[in-house]
C-alpha cells in the first residue's frame, strides 16, 4: 500500500470520527496492518483467492476467518476410536478449470471419489412410515440427465464460472426464468429429479419452485458432464481428507490468516478501505488496504459492519437463502447395510416431483457402521437454528422408532459426534427479480469502494467452479490496486 494512500486513509478516520459514523477509534487497536488486499472470510473462496494474489500477484494480504481453520464448508470428522477421518461437508471436487492444478501446487496427491452402493429406503421422516417408492431406472436416469446437459450447455456461459455475460431482461433465456418444476415438466426430466435432489439440489429447499437459473448453478452443465463421463470424475485427496487442501494453503499463508477473528467496523473509500478486526482474545487489529475482497455470503448479517451502500442493499436485501446444516450422529437404531432417505408419501410409487420442502432432514447414511458413524445432513428456511436442526433430526428417528420402521432400543439417545453450521447458502432471487435485471446490478457492485465480491453468490456452488471465477476476478483487482 503506497505511503499516499496510507495518509489518505488515516485521514478518513478522523473525518469518520468527526462525523460520529464511527463508533470505535483508531487508538483502540493494539496494531496496525498495512496490506494491498484484504480478504473476509476463508472458505474455498478467500482462501484460494488469498493464495494466488500472494504467491501469483506478489500482492501482501490478510485473510479476516471466523472459524479457527480455514475451508468453509468442508468439514472433517476424527473418530478417536477408530483413528479414522471422515468428510461430512463437501463430498468431491468437480474436475473443471484449475482444480486439479491448484492441488498439483500444493503437492495434494488426489483420488477419483468414491461412489454409493449402499441400498436405501424410502421413508416419510415426518410419520416414520415406510413409502413404497420406486427410483428412476438407470438408463431411464442417464437418459433424462443426457437430454438436460443438451439443453443447459447452450446457457453455461451466462452462468459458469461467472455472470458477466449475463443478458438484458429482454434477452434472458425463457428458461432459465421458469421454476426447475415447469422445466422439468417442458422437457419431460421427471427421472433426472431424484440424482439432481439428492446432490445438490436438496440445499435449495424447494427445488421445484426455484428458478432453473439457480439450480444450475448447483447442478448445472460441469457437473452433468462428471456424471455423464463427458469431463473428468470427481476427485478428492488421497488421504480421504478434503479439508487438506485448505490445511495446505494455510501453510502457505501462515501468519497473514487472523483465525477466530470478525470484522466490527469498517470505512471503506474509492482509495481503500479501513477495518476493525476483533480477535478470539478480545484485542482489535486495525487494517488498513487498497482493495477489499469479500468472499462472504452477502446476507444482512454479515455486511452490516461494512456499512452497505444504498446500491448494494438493493441487490442484497433481495436474497433469499436456505440454511444447511451436517453433521455426523450415532444411534443404536440406525441400520448398518442401507441409507435411509427422507421420502413424502406423494412420491410413492414412482412420482419423482413430490419431494421434501423445507425444513426437513435429507438422509441418514451409515459411514462407518461398525464405529456407529452415519452422516446426517438437515435444510431449512433462514429461520431455522442449529438447535432446531438437532431436534428434527432426534425427531425423524423417534418417529422411525415409533412406527417400527427401526427397532426401538430402550433409553437410547441421538449423539452427535459433529455438527458443522454451513448457515446461509445458495443466494437466490424470484423470476420476477431476475426479469428486472437483477444479475446485471448485482455484477455492477463489483470494484465500488475498493471492494470486490466472491463466492457462492457470484458464481456457483462448486468449488472447482468457485476458483475459475476467481481467476477471472483477481486480475481485475490487481489492475484497481496501487503498484
Amino acid at each position: 500500500m503506497a505511503a499516499k494512500s496510507v495518509t489518505r486513509l488515516l485521514g478518513g478516520l478522523v473525518v469518520a470520527a468527526s462525523l460520529g459514523s464511527a463508533s470505535l477509534s483508531q487508538s483502540i487497536a493494539s496494531r496496525i496492518l498495512v496490506k494491498n488486499v484484504a480478504i473476509v472470510g476463508g472458505g474455498a473462496s478467500g482462501a484460494h483467492a488469498a493464495l494466488r494474489l500472494k504467491e501469483d500477484y506478489g500482492k501482501s494480504i490478510v485473510v479476516i476467518e471466523a472459524a479457527d481453520h480455514l475451508g468453509g464448508h468442508v468439514s472433517s470428522y476424527h473418530d478417536p476410536t477408530t483413528g479414522r477421518d471422515f468428510d461430512y461437508g463437501l463430498n468431491s471436487f468437480n474436475d473443471y478449470g484449475p482444480a486439479r492444478d491448484i492441488f498439483t501446487r500444493l503437492s495434494v496427491s488426489v483420488t477419483p471419489a468414491a461412489h454409493g452402493d449402499l441400498a436405501s429406503k424410502s421413508v416419510d421422516f415426518a410419520s416414520g412410515q415406510l413409502v413404497n417408492h420406486t427410483g428412476p431406472a438407470i438408463p431411464d436416469m442417464f437418459a433424462a440427465l443426457g437430454k438436460m446437459y443438451g439443453i443447459v450447455k447452450q446457457y453455461e456461459s451466462l452462468m459458469i464460472p461467472s455472470y458477466a455475460q449475463f443478458p438484458a431482461p429482454s434477452a434472458i433465456p425463457a428458461d432459465l426464468l421458469l421454476s426447475f418444476g415447469e422445466f422439468v415438466i417442458k422437457y419431460s426430466l421427471q427421472a433426472a429429479v431424484p440424482q439432481i435432489f439428492a446432490i445438490t439440489g436438496n440445499g435449495l429447499g424447494d427445488l421445484l419452485a426455484t428458478p432453473t437459473l439457480y439450480v444450475l448453478q448447483a447442478f448445472g452443465p460441469a457437473t452433468l458432464e462428471s456424471f455423464l463421463g463427458i469431463a473428468g470424475a470427481p476427485f478428492v485427496p488421497s488421504s480421504g481428507r478434503n479439508a487438506e487442501v485448505y490445511e495446505a494453503i494455510a501453510t502457505r499463508l501462515g501468519s497473514n490468516v487472523l483465525y477466530s477473528s470478525k470484522v466490527v467496523q469498517s470505512l471503506r473509500t474509492g482509495f481503500g478501505v479501513v477495518l476493525w478486526v476483533q480477535g478470539g482474545d478480545g484485542k482489535y487489529t486495525l487494517v488498513l488496504a487498497d482493495q477489499l475482497v469479500m468472499a462472504i455470503e452477502p446476507t444482512p448479517e454479515n455486511i452490516e459492519p461494512f456499512n452497505p451502500t444504498a446500491s448494494e442493499k438493493a441487490v442484497f436485501d433481495k436474497f433469499a437463502y436456505s440454511t444447511v446444516y451436517a453433521g455426523i450422529v450415532s444411534h443404536p437404531s440406525l441400520p448398518t447395510n442401507a441409507s435411509l432417505v427422507n421420502t413424502v408419501p406423494a412420491a410413492a410409487p414412482s412420482n419423482y416431483l413430490a419431494l421434501p420442502k423445507p425444513n426437513f432432514t435429507v438422509a441418514f447414511t451409515p459411514i462407518d457402521p461398525a464405529a456407529g458413524l452415519w452422516s446426517v445432513g438437515v435444510v431449512g428456511n433462514e429461520a431455522l437454528t442449529s438447535d432446531a436442526a438437532k431436534a428434527l433430526v432426534t425427531s425423524n428417528i423417534n418417529a422411525m422408532v415409533a412406527s417400527g420402521v427401526l427397532p426401538g432400543v430402550s433409553g437410547a439417545k441421538v449423539t452427535f459426534k459433529a455438527w458443522a453450521v454451513h448457515g446461509a447458502m445458495h443466494a437466490r432471487v424470484s423470476a420476477a427479480e431476475l426479469k428486472a435485471d437483477f444479475i446485471r446490478k448485482q455484477v455492477a457492485l463489483q470494484g465500488k469502494t475498493s471492494t470486490w465480491w466472491t463466492g457462492a453468490a457470484w458464481s456457483s456452488t462448486a468449488t472447482s467452479i468457485l476458483w475459475a471465477y476467481n481467476d477471472l476476478l483477481l486480475p481485475k483487482i490487481v489492475a484497481a490496486s496501487p503498484a
